[in-house]
């Protein structure tokens, strides 16, 4: 192989590294406390005061911030599937892409505050990631 080739093929590899690096999706740079909200309804004391990431569909209101569960969960009122969601810069810079979206957040989890009225099932404070949800493309293999 001469020099120039191995240049070319070696600054080609490199160009498509960075294009795949900078297509993909953001992502918590801790991918290890990812956790269900299922997993933080059923054992709120285990994560009580740790770090998780959790994925959900937000709804961001006055005095009804929260991630469900499912989106049918905040459509049909079932608050107990979901967790108030303290908002701060993370989310407010994106507020209008986040709200009524799947999105995945990671901060600090509050198994004593039940948000508003007590209606959720803990709390997610001090939010250091928020990013929307990465969707799948339709399997068309029929």
């Amino acid at each position: 192989m001469n020099r120039t080739y191995r240049r070319a093929l070696v600054l080609t590899v490199m160009t498509m590294m960075v294009l795949i690096a900078l297509s993909a999706a953001p992502i918590s740079r801790a991918q290890n406390n990812a956790v269900s909200i299922v997993q933080l309804i059923a054992n709120p004391e285990k994560y009580d005061g740790k770090v998780v990431q959790v994925t959900g569909f937000l709804r961001l209101e006055f005095e009804g911030n929260a991630i469900y569960l499912h989106e049918d969960d905040y459509r049909h009122g079932i608050t107990k599937n979901g967790l108030m969601v303290v908002r701060n810069l993370k989310v407010d810079e994106k507020a209008d892409k986040f709200d009524l979206h799947y999105v995945v957040l990671e901060g600090t989890f509050d198994a004593g505050n039940h948000g508003n009225m007590g209606l959720n099932s803990g709390t997610i404070t001090n939010i250091t990631f928020a990013a929307l949800c990465p969707t799948r493309k339709p399997d068309h293999r029929s």
